[in-house]
């Protein structure tokens, strides 16, 4: 049945809640996928942590002949955007699915994909789903599968996508004392449309991200849009930074000093100086004594650049690169100093918060100095 009462603007934002609900209330993880200006990707993990990329297609009509090249575009978009890592996916939210809609997805599924996962959800509900630990069916024309509930006005949840975190970052960014500390106009935002053009993000991401700000009582919009309560996000926030990114200690190989190579390194390759290497050159290190960190943006590719080694076992390392679990915000912050890129105030802050003893001194350092009154205490 449709639900004339949807305005059309509003379906994207209902189904992406929808395929939150899905997953989430069966126990999977998700996580948006960083993308601007179109409807997100999403990686959903189950409890085993399998992981999928699951393209997600909206569509307020049920039409077979209008879904099913929407199918197929789908197909290879999550075919191409999917990592090694992760299995491609499909979700579809038809606002007036039917049975025989259904029946035509499975079959041109039968014939033309590779076996990958796909779901189907209605205005309400869920009809069809069909990934490993998670499957559901719509047995018959007049039975409609209601074992998640969809609040079309739930508030959404507070989610530290990639996307996320920049305009986080941009928000922020005008409350610093100091200069050179984050690639990133001094700007106050009056409204969602203000943030998503700053961010090169679409409206619809950035309302997103103030409506669930708006949920957890952490923004002010009278005048301008205005974190509060930031001690209690900045907890938040560093629980995403819980699990330390894979690490490859690397060997320069002439014997030139480490810190020529290094420079000559940051200067050629598009890499950034992370960590406590990176709170020194902000000028506010307080760890000191640590091989250096480099983000890469493909790791494996990485190990490849010409000058460097994988160190041996039991060799000291000159450098060591990691992969970033949040490559655009931390890229798109990233500052220059000197020749050298290296990540902002605040992901230096929250890459360092995860590590041990020492990570989370320096952190706290960050929280009760440079970063006093806009993330830390004082606020």
């Amino acid at each position: 049945m449709p639900t004339p009462h949807i305005a059309s603007g509003q379906l994207e934002s209902i189904a992406q809640g929808a395929l939150r609900s899905l997953f989430e209330s069966n126990g999977w993880k998700v996580a948006e996928a960083a993308q601007a200006d179109r409807v997100p990707d999403f990686v959903l993990s189950d409890r085993k942590g399998k992981t999928y990329h699951a393209v997600l297609k909206v569509s307020k009509e049920g039409r077979s002949d209008r879904i099913t090249p929407l199918f197929a575009q789908a197909l290879l978009e999550a075919r191409a955007h999917a990592q090694k890592s992760h299995r491609p996916a499909v979700i579809f939210w038809v606002e007036e699915a039917t049975p025989s809609l259904l029946k035509r997805l499975q079959s041109f599924h039968l014939e033309y994909g590779n076996h990958e996962p796909f779901a189907l959800i209605g205005a309400h509900g869920p009809l069809y789903a069909n990934f490993p630990g998670l499957a559901m069916d719509w047995d018959s024309p007049n039975q409609v599968w209601m074992k998640v509930q969809f609040p079309l006005h739930a508030p959404p949840a507070l989610v530290f996508s990639d996307s996320a975190q920049w305009m986080l970052k941009l928000l922020l960014a005008s409350d610093l004392k100091r200069d050179g500390l984050i690639n990133a106009p001094v700007s106050r935002y009056r409204s969602a449309t203000e943030l998503a053009h700053a961010a090169n993000v679409s409206v619809m991401t950035a309302t997103r991200l103030i409506n669930a700000l708006k949920a957890q009582d952490f923004i002010e919009t009278a005048h301008t849009l205005h974190l509060v309560q930031r001690r209690r996000l900045a907890q938040q926030w560093k629980a995403v930074y819980h699990k330390t990114p894979v690490s490859v200690p690397m060997k320069f190989m002439t014997p030139a000093a480490p810190e020529a190579q290094l420079e000559k390194l940051l200067r050629k390759e598009p890499v950034v100086l992370g960590l406590f290497a990176a709170a020194h050159e902000l000028g506010v290190g307080h760890v000191h004594g640590t091989v250096p960190t480099v983000f890469v943006m493909d790791l494996a590719q990485a190990q490849h650049f010409r000058g460097i080694r994988r160190a041996l076992e039991g060799e000291q390392p000159d450098v060591v690169f990691q992969q970033h679990a949040f490559p655009r915000s931390m890229g798109q912050g990233a500052v220059m100093i000197g020749h050298r890129r290296v990540t902002d105030i605040f992901q230096t802050w929250l890459d360092v918060s995860s590590l041990p003893t020492r990570g989370a001194e320096q952190a706290e350092e960050l929280e009760n100095g440079v970063l006093a009154g806009v993330i830390g205490e004082n606020t």
